[in-house]
């Protein structure tokens, strides 16, 4: 049976800006040391690196992967938009990972009844791949940081990676 993993990518976006500036290259992003990037899966999906920039997650043939991102304020000063994936050594162990919107309903807190939920409607957006090999692929995402006037402020990315085997 499939398994589906979710992998999200908290990233420091004051730090970034901080450290490498703005650039507004989507063409061309700044590689980033992967120190500013926190991404974290269930425990029993991970090979090592939890919580950091370079987790390596475990997955067999036929699984999906789930990539999400947010930057360290939940979008409040900042936020952060995957704009594009980029394949590298291995691809063929992985689809090429495409963005996908989903309508959902969430629960949200009720100052009036704490313990009564409202709920809300919502898109949630996410990129997902499916697994088609066993090996180890690295692949690039580049980002966008935004202000929360949806300013561009710079476009970076990083390289994490996935391990799959069926065992």
């Amino acid at each position: 049976m499939s398994i589906v993993t979710d992998v999200l990518a908290s990233i420091d976006t004051k730090a970034i800006l901080d450290k490498y500036g703005p650039n507004n290259s989507m063409d061309n992003p700044p590689v980033i040391d992967p120190k500013y990037i926190y991404m974290t899966v269930t425990q029993g999906q991970v090979v090592s690196g939890q919580a950091g920039g370079e987790l390596d997650v475990k997955a067999a043939v036929g699984d999906v992967v789930r990539w999400r991102e947010a930057s360290m304020s939940l979008g409040f000063e900042q936020q952060v938009i995957f704009y594009k994936f980029v394949g590298t050594a291995n691809k063929e162990l992985i689809t090429a990972p495409a963005p996908r919107e989903a309508t959902v309903t969430v629960p949200v807190p009720n100052a009036q009844d704490p313990k009564k939920p409202n709920k809300q409607t919502v898109k949630n957006y996410f990129w997902t791949a499916e697994t088609l090999s066993t090996g180890r692929v690295t692949y690039h995402f580049q980002f966008q940081i935004l202000d929360r006037d949806g300013n561009l402020k710079g476009c970076y990315q990083w390289d994490p990676f996935i391990t799959i085997r069926n065992s």
